[in-house]
């Protein structure tokens, strides 16, 4: 009997030893997502800026396009823009989005000359024309500069509401944002991918792994996070009982795996609900056409140490977000992604943090105003005007329409109330209001004098009537028209298509 548990036990133990000797077999044999993060836990490096531009202190502007694929210059008025600027000392006076008029002396057109000045040059004089019209004329050298640029790729944006009483705009948003690290400038982070990211399969090909960690896993690794010390400005509210659980990702690129060079890319995944300020300028309401303005800069490093940039694949998700076109009350017209110097008010003198700006236009739907508020308000003053085919002397039969279609008026005045903020100025649709209390009020004055005047001149009377009746509703609608066509001219860049047409008069 104990010779049977002895060897019950003996069994057991040869098991269990087996058992440990093909778990460390595996762990060191075929490296998974655990190994990695074991080994990422022990080294020690310093994340270096890697990627070289060698310019003028700044780069051309450019936009993806995502019918061809491909990445192209942007051109304003068809002059070529600066993009990102990575020298300190030339973002004190030129902006990204600035005009480049002159290379040299010559028009800046890229032809095969200057873009050999562009790419070989020590020197070259150029000409900027700044938003506000300045021209800035100025003597540049090459330099190489050094810098990190992760990337942002926006993947969906769902907005829920478009505030114009408060200023806000809510959204929710997902996107990641990725950093790539060569193994030429962080030896001892590539050392510890091999064997355990990218691993020699028994057949003697190379494969990797795809390793996703969770915010508390990743935490544990000494590699910086994509996102640290970016900031959305003009955040006025971040639900975080509504963010997604941030994950992260490391892929790993290498020649082995038949790739063109080494990298590992940490990816992160981050998504939420968010609520931003925004300036609406609301003058052609409600035929208005506004900027939604979401805005990110890096406010841990500054220019030239880091740059963000966006993907290709975030101009195609954009594309795929207008399609859709599902924001309540709203149409979405286009969308850009801007560069943009962010100086805070207590930085010092050459102090920018790089910012990139995704700016939405979007129009309002206007039939909501149209057929329930303006038409209603033509036809209330349609009937006001009625009057003057009534007998001036039934006074108190004039009077009382006229007074009834005036306090209907006012009714209106608390739908727009609850629309808008308290404004310095007149939206269209204040003008229309005012300018139809006006008229309200007429008929009630020409009543009352028309029946004043009756008693002693009549033919007075009778004239006062005629030209009421000829010219009082038609003039309403005149002068509607051209408080619509002014402010079109006055501000053509919020207007709608519905009213933009009249811009040509």
């Amino acid at each position: 009997m104990k010779k049977k548990y002895n060897l019950i036990i003996r069994i057991t133990l040869n098991i269990l030893f087996y058992f440990i000797l093909v778990t460390n077999s595996i762990a060191n044999d075929q490296p998974g997502c655990e190994l990695v993060a074991k080994k990422l836990k022990q080294i020690k490096y310093e994340v270096l800026p890697q990627d070289l531009y060698d310019n003028f202190g700044f780069i051309l502007g450019e936009k993806f396009d995502a019918s061809k694929k491909e990445w192209t210059y942007k051109k304003i008025d068809n002059h070529f823009v600066v993009g990102k600027i990575l020298e300190p000392s030339l973002a004190e006076e030129i902006k990204s989005g600035d005009k480049i008029i002159k290379l040299n002396g010559k028009k800046f057109e890229l032809n095969e000359d200057q873009k050999n000045i562009i790419l070989e040059a020590e020197t070259a004089e150029f000409q900027f024309q700044s938003n506000q019209g300045e021209i800035i004329t100025k003597n540049l050298s090459r330099y190489d500069y050094y810098t990190h640029t992760p990337i942002i790729d926006i993947e969906s944006i769902n907005f829920n509401k478009i505030d114009t009483k408060n200023g806000n705009v809510e959204f929710n948003i997902e996107f990641d944002v990725s950093s790539n690290y060569t193994a030429e400038y962080h030896e001892e982070l590539w050392n510890a991918l091999q064997g355990s990211l990218i691993f020699k399969k028994e057949d003697g090909d190379y494969s990797y792994y795809v390793c996703d960690y969770s915010e508390e896993e990743f935490s544990e690794l000494k590699i910086p996070k994509p996102f640290h010390g970016f900031k959305i400005l003009n955040l006025s509210k971040n639900d975080k009982n509504l963010a997604l659980d941030k994950s992260f990702k490391l892929t790993p690129y290498a020649k082995v795996l038949d790739n063109d060079y080494e990298s590992l890319m940490v990816e992160e995944i981050i998504g939420g609900y968010y609520s931003i300020k925004n300036k609406f300028n609301l003058k052609t309401f409600p035929f208005d056409r506004q900027t939604i303005s979401i805005k990110i800069i890096d406010d841990f490093q500054r220019i030239p140490n880091k740059i963000i940039l966006e993907s290709g694949l975030t101009y195609i998700a954009m594309d795929q977000i207008i399609k859709s076109n599902d924001i309540p009350g709203w149409n979405i017209d286009s969308f850009e992604f801007n560069n943009f110097q962010y100086k805070d008010p207590y930085s010092m003198k050459g102090d920018f943090a790089d910012g990139i700006e995704l700016s939405l236009v979007i129009e309002r739907k206007h039939s909501y105003y149209l057929y329930k508020v303006i038409l209603p308000i033509i036809l209330i003053l349609s009937v006001c005007w009625l009057v003057v085919w009534i007998d001036p002397k039934e006074l108190e039969a004039r009077l009382t329409v006229t007074i009834v279609c005036l306090l209907s008026l006012i009714a209106y005045n608390f739908v727009i109330d609850s629309e808008l903020p308290k404004l310095e100025y007149l939206t269209v649709l204040d003008w229309i209001i005012l300018t139809s209390y006006v008229y309200a009020v007429i008929p009630n004055i020409l009543s009352v004098v028309s029946f004043r005047i009756q008693k002693n001149n009549k033919l007075l009377s009778d004239k006062i009537e005629t030209i009421g009746t000829r010219y009082g509703a038609l003039s309403y609608l005149l002068i509607i028209f051209v408080i619509i066509l002014v402010n079109a001219n006055l501000n053509v860049e919020n207007s709608t298509a519905f009213i933009s047409w009249m811009t040509g008069f």
